[in-house]
């Protein structure tokens, strides 16, 4: 048996030439669609479970959408509850102009022109004119420089309290990084179990956040919830490892779900070890 050392060696001396490292440049492009597909780190909202989850919605839902941009996530939400009600955030002239265009004359839909995060007040906005807009200042590509003004930014405990938002049977988070901001503005409503199930999206605006998620893993600790790795048609629980937290982690839907609608039973979980 070979040692850890000799192994490395044998390794290298097999993959570090032109012919290994051809060998070497196809695995890691199976390694990556492997992830993608099977390990399901993936942002596709076709196949990474997100439409399968509105399925867990309760009949005449209310549902929040943090990051409305063009309204799609909402059209899909009411798609699947059509005696849902849907309050999209959004603090982007875009969205407000896409909320005009589209959503104005549906009852069903209530849009809020101002961010969410964990303290109410004022914030510079980076509009990129794409679906990377953001609180938090992106380098996504060279030379990229985004247009930029100051947005109202409120709570989401606030802003539930002043309109009579006791309940909220899901919500939808892509703030492009500010996700965990948002969940802790919303504290009471979690300690208190009034959001069911919760969704939101692990990328690389996280790291122009500077926030990471064994931020999470400790924030949700004493609150009643569970975190949950999203699958297509399930659950995978959640076990924190620092290797899939860095400015190099593998991109994600995670889904948090309160003690109460666990207890439910309708939602399966399962895990594979992936």
């Amino acid at each position: 048996m070979l040692n850890a050392k000799s192994r490395h060696h044998l390794l290298q001396r097999i993959f570090w030439n032109p012919v290994g490292a051809r060998f070497a440049r196809a695995f890691i492009r199976f390694s990556r669609k492997f992830d993608v597909v099977v390990r399901n780190y993936s942002l596709n909202g076709e196949t990474n479970g997100e439409r399968w989850l509105l399925t867990l919605m309760d009949p005449a839902p209310t549902v929040i959408d943090v990051g409305f941009h063009d309204g799609a996530s909402t059209a899909e939400m009411l798609k699947a509850r059509p005696q849902g009600a849907v309050v999209g955030f959004d603090p982007s002239r875009f969205a407000a102009e896409r909320y005009a265009a589209d959503f104005v004359q549906d009852a069903r839909v209530t849009f809020v022109n101002q961010g969410l995060a964990a303290e109410p007040g004022e914030l510079e906005f980076h509009d990129y004119e794409n679906m990377c807009n953001s609180l938090a200042p992106r380098k996504e590509l060279p030379g990229e420089v985004p247009t930029t003004y100051k947005v109202p930014i409120t709570t989401l405990d606030s802003w539930c309290a002043a309109n009579g938002i006791d309940h909220v049977n899901f919500m939808k988070i892509d703030a492009e990084g500010y996700d965990l901001h948002v969940l802790e503005g919303a504290k009471r409503l979690l300690e208190e179990q009034k959001v069911d199930l919760f969704m939101f999206e692990f990328a690389s605006g996280w790291t122009a956040s500077k926030r990471y998620l064994w931020e999470v893993d400790e924030y949700f600790a004493p609150l009643p919830y569970k975190l949950y790795h999203l699958f297509n048609g399930f659950l995978t629980p959640l076990t924190y490892e620092v290797e899939r937290d860095s400015c190099t982690t593998r991109y994600a839907m995670y889904v948090g779900v309160s003690d109460q609608r666990m207890a439910r039973g309708d939602i399966p979980v399962r895990d594979y070890g992936l």
